[in-house]
């Protein structure tokens, strides 16, 4: 077993509603393994741990159990998924500085296409991960391979909500 780390956030159908409601029926339902957050009123974000024999089941599960307590809420985003450079590097451990040259110097054919272009521009952490592999910037040893199976599920999560 496998322990992954992720993040759900939820919108609640009542945007007024207290999410304080639902943290004893989260727990009941099979939640002892997150930090919930209800700083933003109609929003509930649930930091995970969950140990699973992959990360699809993980993720999964999660999404399962929150719908059993709160029948009515809707996905808003899985992530680790659309990053920054600075999330990037915050991710990895490097300073902003050298995920910017590493982006800047080897951007090819072969580099991954922003989702958005700005200020910040984003990206998928998946196809980041997958091209810095690639380019030989990244080693199997420098992230967890966990990261890189949630990184992937989560993305195919957010696409498909």
């Amino acid at each position: 077993m496998n322990t992954y780390d992720f993040e759900l956030i939820f919108k609640l159908s009542n945007k007024q509603e207290d999410a304080n409601i639902y943290l004893e029926k989260l727990f009941e339902v099979g939640c002892d393994d997150t930090i919930v957050s209800i700083g933003q009123l109609g929003i509930i974000s649930l930091s995970f741990s969950r140990e699973s024999e992959n990360a699809d089941e993980a993720i999964k599960s999660a999404i399962s159990d929150i719908l059993k307590a709160i029948p009515d809420a809707k996905l808003v985003e899985a992530s680790p998924d659309i990053v920054s450079i600075s999330d990037v590097a915050s991710i990895l451990g490097y300073s902003r500085q050298y995920v910017r040259k590493i982006f800047e110097k080897d951007i090819s054919a072969s580099s991954p296409l922003p989702i958005h272009i700005g200020n910040p521009s984003i990206w998928h952490l998946s196809e980041v991960l997958s091209w810095m592999f690639d380019i030989k910037k990244l080693k199997k040893e420098d992230i967890p391979n966990s990261l890189f199976e949630i990184a992937n599920i989560t993305k195919e999560v957010n696409l498909n909500r």
